[in-house]
């Protein structure tokens, strides 16, 4: 019951997230450039661009937790403190992070303070409670700097966006199966850490 309420909880943060980027964007006279309609090829290229981001940042993530043991221990910790999320809650968690959290940060806030200040604020929103988990907002900074620079050559949401929560699944998921599969700190199979500051 307390994963179901973090999932909520979480949901519904970032919904107000969602809401305040939406308002920010009217304010800013930019909500069509933020929710464009989509078109072809642009969309398809975009979300091929997503696609491939988020395979070399899963790719990579996998890389760090079988080479490093900070990025063991941190999958660890993500592991004691999500539990056994299932894939409804890993899907939902993963689309609301991906949507809120690029048109906020990327969407509005970049083309108001920049890619620096942007990447930044991205990663101090990742600082965890626990300083065992201080690594993900440093990986949060650099992925803010990532998507920051996909989103300044593609002039869009999407891709970003995209690979934003597809990243979040496929690390929500893997955390799940390690965690159904009892997997401890010595974990080198590559499932699961969110390693990725998303």
């Amino acid at each position: 019951m307390a994963l179901f309420s973090i999932v909520r909880s979480s949901a519904i943060g970032y919904g107000i997230l969602l809401g305040v980027a939406a308002l920010l964007g009217l304010w800013q006279g930019r909500l069509g450039e933020l929710f464009p309609s989509p078109v072809w090829p642009a969309t398809g290229v975009n979300v091929l661009i997503g696609v491939v981001l988020a395979a070399g940042v899963l790719s990579a993530s996998a890389a760090f937790r079988a080479t490093f043991e900070w990025a063991r221990r941190l999958e660890d910790e993500f592991r004691l403190l999500l539990g056994d999320i299932d894939v409804w809650g890993a899907f939902v968690l993963a689309l609301s992070s991906g949507i809120a959290e690029e048109a906020f940060f990327r969407g509005v806030m970049q083309s108001a303070f920049g890619l620096t200040v942007t990447s930044v604020a991205f990663g101090l929103l990742h600082f965890p409670v626990n300083r065992r988990l201080i690594p993900w907002t440093l990986i949060a900074v650099a992925m803010g700097f990532v998507f920051g620079v996909v989103y300044q050559e593609t002039s869009s949401l999407l891709a970003v966006a995209l690979a934003h929560g597809l990243i979040n699944f496929v690390e929500l998921v893997g955390i799940s199966k390690a965690q159904a599969g009892g997997a401890s700190g010595s974990n080198k199979s590559g499932n699961g850490s969110s390693v990725n500051g998303s």
